[in-house]
């Protein structure tokens, strides 16, 4: 790497010691590349920075070998030294020699150009401090990483970043009603302090931060506490530790910061964490004293804000963090600011507590900050089964890490739903955390799966979205078809006897006899409560896509399982589907209405036309002509493929539904369309360079109740991939 002058840095290892602490810290090692730990994708024009962390607890002060290795694609290895920085000798090469201390991070490799390859670098210490590697008592860890610009690739990439982005820190508060936002009940203390999770004012990244107000009289503050939710509440009540079993576990949390800043700079706040029910005496208090800025049991430690943003860190070192009510507070009074009213924000409240591990769901759009938040932590079972599919796909180790992840996600889910345990999925799950807190517990039952939904600080109350909560056919079976590939690849079990309870759900409630038989369109709305006693709605209309969907994952099932129930099941479905194919005009409709009967002619959707020649086969190949035909333009500079016929813009996630189809059925215009979604993976407004978003321009109309508008889609990314990669996620193959 050094002979080819790929910009390696050259940082010594002797400024770690700034960061050398005499207490005792577990055997930990991180080693990150532009902040991803384990592997990622990056674009050649990108910087790379790598960074080492070491917590050494029982093991402090042990003389040890310190190594920093890297094995690339194109020259071999190198090995980073503290006199030297990158080089590349015979044999292995000691980085430092020394005793184990703490070390917060260091960077050894900043903002450095990598030619493309792919990247391996080892962060490791060994306790025989000899300059050998003594493996014997090596502890180590890796990160592997690509300099590439393949579409497929990058756009894999997005969807890794959108799984983990709440996943590498704890949070407290990033965006009001943000998927990774904890401690959400907000708690008063006193009456003279007032608090807008919602305000606009010059967040310091982001849609929003909190406004905090103090009137200036005697004190006041808030507690950022986790709270309960018990019975039919939609909103969590506050727990100053007088109920059982509701507080998180953080352990492993070696910091919390956030950022501040006052309204016009001199306001004077103590900021903490912890500490809840402790002083006065509740049966259920927080494992740890009340920790400040000053360290632990250090209050009054007031500070003094600056106008503009400044980033705050409270040290959490040797805290007992096993039972957490109060995840971060202020407070504030009249003497420390001279009887006056003040104003600050804060924003990006967040503990430093990887949990990568964790099963969890995408938020499926990337929302921009002048959005309205209705699907800010909304992540559609669709679109995840996609991703599932896309992870699959890709080959990549730990990308089949990040599907079983995600349909471990699934399977929870179906045993853990707030009403339900019979089968179903919702349209929608929440993203970040998979799991309500401990305490959280709807109608009586506890560890249930997250419903998305908002915050409206105006009105004061929770909403949810009636889509999101109810439960349509074709979102039941596109999981299916995702946990069968699954199983397919790993073999286990789980994955095989949740599609195969799925199926049953669809059979018994939605199999419809009338018309073409087929299977009807689902449940809408919300479960049966005391405020709303008439619980679900069932639909009756019968939709194309669904039965497309169904289908397919009930012929999956009959091949692997050679049980002829799922045979004349999926050919149910398909006969329904084959009654929708008019043959005069090339095309299939888009279902029925709810007579069972009718034909629905009012839209006619582009995906049908392509997912039929996926998942039928060719035979049905004249649809993709009729799309090329009737739902084909350019808008906003891009070619492609609308929702429907009435031309108002580009659909980039029908448009790589095409592409899939038309490489199935060899049709050379399918390159065609394939540069155009790599152009506007580059190009089109609001990309990053990494995923796909849905639309050429916002509010694309579809010709039912939604529209689709220029936001990065975990939806259209998927199918970008498969585009991509020529791989059909109907059937699992190439």
């Amino acid at each position: 790497m050094a002979k080819r002058s790929f910009l390696f840095a050259f940082v010594s290892f002797l400024a770690w010691f700034l960061f050398f602490s005499s207490q005792l810290w577990a055997l930990s090692l991180v080693l990150e590349a532009n902040h991803k730990q384990r592997y990622a994708v990056f674009k050649p024009s990108e910087p790379i920075s790598i960074d080492v962390s070491i917590y050494p607890e029982e093991s402090s002060n042990v003389l040890a070998d310190w190594w920093v290795a890297a094995d690339t694609s194109c020259c071999g290895w190198f090995w980073f030294t503290t006199t030297q920085g990158w080089i590349q000798p015979e044999s292995p090469s000691v980085g430092y020699q020394g005793p184990l201390v703490k070390v917060e991070k260091a960077s050894v490799l900043q903002e450095a150009l990598l030619p493309p390859g792919s990247y391996q670098v080892y962060w490791g210490v060994d306790k025989t401090m000899n300059g050998l590697l003594d493996f014997d008592t090596l502890s180590y860890t890796s990160v592997l990483f690509e300099v590439t610009d393949s579409p497929s690739k990058l756009a894999l990439q997005h969807l890794r970043d959108v799984m983990d982005a709440f996943h590498y820190t704890f949070d407290v508060y990033t965006d009001l009603s943000a998927a990774g936002n904890h401690f959400v009940m907000l708690g008063r203390m006193g009456t003279s302090a007032a608090i807008d999770p919602s305000s606009r004012e010059n967040p310091q990244e982001g849609a929003t931060c909190i406004k905090n107000e103090f009137s200036g009289i005697s004190w006041g503050g808030w507690y950022f506490l986790n709270g309960i939710l018990q019975g039919d509440d939609v909103a969590p009540e506050a727990n100053w530790g007088t109920y059982p079993d509701a507080g998180y576990n953080l352990t492993g949390a070696r910091k919390l910061t956030f950022w501040a800043r006052g309204e016009h700079g001199g306001e004077r706040v103590e900021f903490f964490a912890f500490g809840v029910g402790r002083i006065t005496g509740k049966p259920y208090p927080d494992s740890s004293d009340k920790v400040t800025l000053c360290g632990l049991n250090k209050s009054p430690c007031f500070i003094t804000l600056s106008k503009e943003w400044q980033k705050y860190s409270i040290d959490l070192t040797g805290l007992d963090l096993s039972y957490v009510l109060g995840g971060f507070g202020w407070v504030t009074s009249a003497d420390k600011n001279q009887n006056t009213p003040v104003v600050f924000y804060l924003d990006d409240i967040k503990y430093q507590l990887p949990r990568l591990d964790e099963p969890r769901f995408l938020v499926s759009f990337r929302l921009l900050p002048q959005d309205e938040p209705v699907l800010i932590n909304t992540a559609f079972v669709y679109d995840n089964a996609l991703a599932l599919l896309a992870f699959l796909a890709s080959g990549n180790q730990d990308d089949l890490r990040r599907a079983k992840l995600i349909g471990d996600g699934f399977v929870y889910a179906l045993d853990h739903d707030r009403a339900f345990n019979d089968g179903r999925l919702r349209n929608a799950y929440q993203g970040g955390d998979l799991i309500l807190p401990p305490g959280w517990e709807p109608h009586g039952k506890k560890g249930t799966v997250r419903m998305p939904g908002w915050w409206s600080e105006d009105d004061k109350k929770w909403y949810e979205d009636k889509f999101a909560v109810s439960t349509h056919t074709g979102n039941v079976a596109w999981p299916m078809i995702a946990l069968i590939s699954l199983y397919q690849k790993t073999g286990e079990q789980k994955y095989l006897t949740a599609a195969m309870r799925m199926g049953e759900w669809i059979e018994a409630n939605c199999r419809d006899e009338r018309g073409a038989g087929g299977y009807t369109g689902g449940y809408e709305g919300w479960e049966a409560t005391s405020n709303n006693p008439q619980g679900q709605t069932k639909l009756l209309w019968k939709s194309t896509e669904h039965n497309i969907d169904v289908y397919v994952a009930f012929m999956r099932l009959y091949n692997l399982t050679g049980n002829p129930v799922w045979k004349e099941r999926a050919l149910h479905a398909k006969g329904f589907v084959e009654a929708m194919w008019d043959e005069a005009q090339g095309h299939f409709w888009t279902g029925t209405g709810d007579d069972g009967v009718t034909i629905n002619k009012k839209t006619i959707p582009v995906d049908i036309q392509a997912w039929a020649v996926l998942a039928l086969g060719q035979e049905y190949q004249q649809a993709l002509s009729w799309a090329k035909d009737h739902c084909q333009l350019t808008d906003n500079g891009f070619r492609g493929f609308d929702f429907n016929n009435d031309l108002d813009g580009v659909w980039f996630e029908g448009t790589a539904q095409m592409v899939s189809a038309l490489k199935l059925v060899g049709d050379p215009e399918a390159q065609t369309f394939q540069k155009e979604l790599e152009r506007a993976q580059k190009e089109a407004p609001n990309s990053n360079g990494y995923g796909l978003v849905a639309a050429s321009h916002d509010n694309v109309t579809t010709g039912f109740d939604w529209k689709y508008h220029a936001r990065l889609h975990v939806g259209a990314t998927a199918w970008f991939v498969f585009a991509e990669l020529g791989y059909n996620p109907y059937w699992d193959t190439p």
